[in-house]
């Protein structure tokens, strides 16, 4: 079969074989260069389907959307499946596979079938997105490789699948600020019917990195997403009662059930810690609600509970 034959089959799958005037997914022509970036990423799809899933699939592409980086939030619904698409030269984009759609080729891909009816809604994991790349690579190859060469169509070419985006809060900090070139796909998979939407953002030009981005055009909107971003990222505090040194050897012949001394006057005087030791807060060892619990009785420097020396002595950390 010649190349073209196999592109007019596909073409026919994805619902594009209306021909050269019909208006595909959503009324935008194919003479403009949206409705060029609409047909090829049709027919990139049905491709990446077929060869990648061996499904078949019959595919939809909404019109073209322009969103803003703050548009893109709203994309991030419960159960959703968000991954970020790398470019070259720092280019970011998104995709984001509605759950039904990600079960379903899952299931494909996992167990050689697909029933009729979706299974119970489960929380998507970094594995399941890796199993994706299988679809999201060759369809953006495939998107790169029919507009990359064409004069402005260089937005389109050189991405693939990068990480998991694993919490909304992040995409300010992941993604730079400007305009994006949106696409909405409805994936219809095999003769069981089942699909769903696939949302793609790429920068509509090649945008400086995230944090130069912030500099030129910093602005309340951008300094409360950083805010919110990075106060709710976790930490890691340790309840520090007491530390001390002893030899390496003897370190190594501890036992469970032997006993480490530790002085009556370190319960009075406990230290939460944050990353390099560093002394955030001094309290005090007690109890809440059964639990054991530390009340915080000063904010800031504290006096080290026994300073430990850089040198093989192996020092130990009791923890409540």
């Amino acid at each position: 079969m010649t190349d073209d034959a196999h592109r007019a089959i596909l073409r026919r799958m994805s619902g594009g074989g209306a021909g050269p005037g019909a208006t595909p997914g959503g009324g935008s022509g194919s003479a403009g260069p949206g409705g060029e970036a609409v047909q090829a990423l049709r027919l990139a799809a049905a491709r990446a389907a077929s060869e990648g899933f061996g499904l078949s699939v019959l595919a939809e592409v909404d019109a073209p959307l322009r969103p803003k980086l703050e548009d893109l939030e709203g994309e991030l619904g419960p159960g959703t499946l968000a991954v970020l698409l790398a470019g070259g030269a720092g280019r970011t984009g998104l995709a984001v596979y509605a759950p039904e759609l990600a079960q379903a080729l899952l299931e494909w891909r996992l167990l050689g079938m697909m029933s009729e009816e979706a299974p119970a809604p489960r929380a998507m994991t970094a594995t399941d997105a890796a199993l994706l790349a299988d679809l999201t690579d060759p369809m953006l190859a495939g998107l790169g490789a029919a507009l990359g060469a064409r004069p402005g169509g260089e937005w389109a070419a050189g991405y693939a699948q990068g990480a998991r985006l694993e919490d909304v809060r992040q995409l300010p900090l992941r993604l730079a600020a400007g305009a994006y070139h949106g696409f909405r796909l409805h994936l219809r998979l095999g003769g069981a019917g089942r699909g769903g939407a696939l949302f793609l953002a790429l920068p509509e030009a090649r945008p400086l990195p995230v944090a130069a981005t912030a500099v030129a055009g910093a602005g309340p909107l951008w300094s409360d997403r950083m805010q919110s971003g990075v106060l709710g990222a976790a930490v890691t505090l340790n309840a520090v009662l007491w530390r001390l040194r002893m030899p390496v050897a003897q370190a190594g012949q501890l036992a469970p059930g032997d006993l480490v001394p530790l002085p009556a006057a370190c319960l009075g005087r406990v230290r939460l810690e944050g990353a390099g030791r560093t002394a955030l807060a001094l309290g005090r060892l007690g109890q809440a609600h059964g639990e054991r619990a530390v009340r915080i009785e000063g904010i800031g420097a504290a006096p080290a509970p026994d300073p430990i020396p850089d040198h093989a002595d192996m020092a130990l950390t009791a923890q409540p």
